[in-house]
């Protein structure tokens, strides 16, 4: 069988191991929430406040119940495969790499439509010699929430041969023959969008993430997993350089409200994530405004120096950023003043006309204790 149709094949079978966990989860999900009800009534909690506890023991037991029967299945998968496998224990991790480049911006999606909209496009970096190319669909804020969401739950790394992994490793670029590195190691995860949702707003409601919240954090999902880019130099990943990558492998998309999913970061994804990482506060990030967002991202892979200067344009091209310059520099402003008084920076200061002296950002962080 050809390295393509092997792909194919085990793609198809991840997918349809899926299915068979949605299936199967139902009806432990039912035994499940008998239980939870029984305890509830037990605990003689009555009226509206019974069938209030009920729900939400029952509603996150079958959460539980779901995942813990698909990562029961992957176990089985990895020890068939003879895949090492870590438990991992994620913080806040973000690719270094990534938080220099315009790919998520600062913008509406009809604007990113319009940005991205010419099939490949270079991404503007000072830091990567302007040899990084995007394709795909148009992404912004929301979608990095997507992705800084997934990379909080990841739950294990597997060790193994690319052909091996629970969705094998794929080439995108069809003239390129070469073979990947004989071992790759690569972050997983199982989760349900509710999960994710949570994970990324730092809270459940207490009715739970209506259908159409989920169905915008799937379609997200969905879009990211359809993102395409080509590094000249790879930073860590010389392998992969001029090569086609995604960001993550995910086999298949269900329709059901709150269904179970399979995410598999590319190798270089996870590379990064081990030895080039900017570490990202998600609860400091949820007070931001879409433009403070992608500035925190931003300053935040510079912390290593404690004053940093940079011309405000040369930023706003690196974050893709559109609004005209005035505009940006007093919601910048606000932005970074929030950033100041919850410790992030010690003092900031924007100079210049925009005219003969070019407007200037220069930040100070707090020292690191020793």
């Amino acid at each position: 069988m050809s390295t393509d149709a092997h792909s194919a094949t085990e793609g198809k079978s991840l997918e349809a191991l899926l299915e068979r966990i949605q299936r199967n989860g139902k009806a432990r999900t039912t035994s499940a929430v008998d239980e939870a009800t029984t305890s509830a009534v037990a605990a003689s909690v009555k009226g509206a406040r019974t069938e209030e506890r009920k729900k939400r023991v029952g509603t996150g037991r079958s959460s539980k119940v779901l995942v813990a029967a698909a990562n029961h299945n992957l176990e089985t998968l990895v020890h068939q495969r003879g895949l090492e496998q870590v438990e991992l224990f994620p913080s806040s991790e973000y690719p270094t790499p990534l938080t220099r480049l315009p790919l998520f911006p600062p913008v509406t999606r009809e604007t990113a439509i319009e940005m991205f909209k010419r099939g490949w496009t270079p991404l503007a970096s000072r830091w990567d010699g302007e040899g990084v190319l995007r394709s795909g669909p148009a992404l912004n804020i929301y979608d990095e929430d997507t992705l800084l969401g997934l990379m909080v739950l990841r739950s294990r790394r597997l060790k193994g041969l690319p052909d091996h992994l629970p969705v094998p490793l794929r080439c995108h670029d069809s003239n390129d023959r070469t073979r990947p590195a004989e071992v790759v190691e690569v972050d997983t995860l199982y989760f349900r969008m509710s999960q994710l949702e949570t994970a990324i707003r730092g809270e459940t409601p207490k009715g739970g993430w209506s259908g159409p919240e989920l169905a915008r954090r799937r379609q997200s999902l969905d879009d990211l997993s359809g993102l395409r880019l080509r590094f000249e130099l790879p930073r860590g990943g010389h392998e992969y350089s001029r090569k086609t990558i995604s960001l993550f492998d995910t086999p298949g998309f269900s329709k059901e409200k709150d269904a179970c999913y399979y995410v598999q970061f590319h190798p270089l994804v996870s590379q990064w994530l081990e030895s080039y990482r900017t570490y990202i506060d998600l609860a400091l990030r949820r007070k931001f405004s879409d433009l403070g967002r992608a500035i925190h991202r931003f300053l935040a892979s510079q912390r290593s120096n404690q004053i940093y200067v940079i011309e405000l344009t040369a930023m706003y091209d690196a974050i893709g950023a559109q609004e005209r310059v005035g505009k940006l520099n007093h919601h910048a402003r606000v932005q970074l003043g929030i950033m100041q008084e919850n410790g992030f920076l010690e003092s900031f200061s924007i100079t210049g006309t925009g005219r003969s002296h070019p407007f200037v950002l220069a930040v100070t962080f707090p020292a690191k204790a020793s």
